[in-house]
């Protein structure tokens, strides 16, 4: 019996979306494991962590997205069966990622420096600059592993970078659990421990990374093209005009969220900085958890939808784009009853008990974030699907104006609406999101339909 062809790509893409799935599976359990062992430690310092990372996460998205902008191009070639031509795209990303960590390092530099500036409760500050100033070195390293990540996925290798991350992420946890609360001989370092454990964990995957780029078996037919191809200027032009849209886009989507939580600091009438930051770093950590599904899927539709570009197949292209949307929509229904179900209980994960007081206020606020976190979950899964299809047809300078509409025009002020004008806290900021996601992801499917129109 002939298999369907929608059904082969269901298929291609699970192959292909299992592994980063369980790599972004692996990420979010990291940050879970940060969240739950730093505030079992301290909830304040797990207030202060939470925002850190709501600024950090700018410029890692930025540096990601800049990086996953070459699956575009290099997926192209491969497609095609252009060895020796993706090679040559490789050695032009080594400068591009080069060009794209200093100016991502220089602009965290600065928020740094910015930090006693942005209003945040002064018994908060000190542990932020800590835990901000040993991070911040690791930067580039994390920038640097974007050279090969996009190599492997696009040229349908996603389990090495899987593998790649467990480890990173293994060797993260342990290292909070030695370094927070001061096992195996060493002095609890509590929020500075567990800087010093994410810090060392990317220098791990970086050279993870290049070891198996440089000894593996599987990758000689590339060695064997380093020392005859050269870095060009057009490549390297080429990836940076596909890379910082889909970094910026993904920056300007983030910022929805981390200028919520710069709001949050300020506190309100009717409720405190300290909860609310600490609720905040709890939904996000849920929230990532979600995410990390449609990330796996919404890859694996980039990857596809590049290959099918580079054989000019406008049936594949549709194909991918759709059966990957239908897949992360069965996947958000599902987590999204599974999370309603046990908001009650979510708070107790992450908040030690020995505070009751502000495991009481933090449980409240995260039962009422849990109604927009489900209600945005349909915008979010569509959105992720075709913006990851744009970005596989190359098609990316249009998502800075879409992203920009949902996000800074829409999302941010109905954030601050429901959540600082009308009193509404954390769940109120987070109300104002399914409006951005929504817009968004009608505005890509848009452009990707009127992509494929003869």
């Amino acid at each position: 019996m002939k298999i369907p062809f929608s059904l082969k790509e269901y298929k291609a893409l699970f192959k292909l979306g299992l592994p980063i799935t369980i790599s972004q599976l692996g990420m979010t359990l990291q940050g879970l494991a940060d969240t739950i062992m730093v505030g079992q430690h301290s909830g304040h310092e797990l207030a202060a962590a939470g925002f850190v990372n709501s600024l950090f996460i700018i410029g890692i998205l930025l540096s990601v997205g800049f990086s996953n902008g070459a699956v575009a191009r290099m997926g192209y070639l491969y497609g095609q069966g252009r060895t020796r031509d993706t090679v040559a795209v490789v050695r032009s990303n080594v400068w591009a990622n080069l060009f794209q960590t200093f100016i991502i390092t220089t602009v965290m530099t600065v928020i740094y420096f910015l930090l006693p500036h942005l209003g945040q409760d002064p018994s908060l500050l000190p542990l932020m600059q800590s835990y901000y100033a040993i991070l911040l070195p690791s930067l580039p390293l994390l920038a640097l592993a974007g050279i090969f990540k996009p190599f492997f996925d696009s040229i349908n290798d996603t389990a090495v970078p899987m593998w790649i991350m467990l480890i990173g992420n293994v060797w993260n946890v342990i290292g909070n659990w030695v370094l927070i609360f001061g096992h195996c001989g060493l002095p609890e370092m509590g929020i500075e421990g567990a800087a010093w454990a994410t810090a060392s964990s990317r220098a791990l995957i970086l050279l993870l990374y290049i070891a198996v780029f440089c000894f593996s078996r599987r990758y000689r037919p590339y060695r064997a093209y380093w020392s005859e191809v050269k870095a060009t200027r057009r490549e390297f032009m080429l990836l940076n005009k596909l890379g910082w849209p889909v970094g910026i886009q993904m920056c300007i989507e983030t910022l929805s969220f981390a200028g919520a939580s710069l709001w949050l600091g300020w506190g309100g009438e009717s409720w405190d900085a300290v909860s609310s930051l600490a609720a905040y770093q709890v939904m996000s950590q849920i929230s990532a958890l979600i995410f990390m599904f449609f990330i796996g899927i919404g890859a694996a539709i980039s990857i596809r939808v590049s290959n099918y570009h580079g054989q000019h197949d406008q049936a594949g292209i549709r194909m991918a784009a759709h059966c990957g949307y239908e897949m992360i929509l069965v996947i958000s229904i599902v987590l999204s009853v599974v999370i309603f179900s046990f908001r009650q209980d979510l708070a107790q994960i992450f908040v030690s008990a020995g505070d009751p007081a502000l495991l009481e206020k933090v449980s409240g606020i995260v039962v009422a974030c849990c109604v927009p976190l489900v209600l945005y979950q349909f915008g979010d899964g569509m959105q992720s699907a075709y913006v990851n299809a744009l970005r596989g047809l190359g098609d990316v300078k249009p998502l800075m104006l879409y992203s920009f509409i949902a996000y800074i025009v829409i999302s941010l002020p109905m954030s601050y609406l429901f959540g600082i004008v009308m009193d509404g806290g954390c769940p109120g900021i987070w109300y104002g999101f399914p409006f951005g996601l929504t817009t968004a992801a009608f505005l890509y499917l848009h452009r990707f339909l009127k992509d494929l129109r003869p």
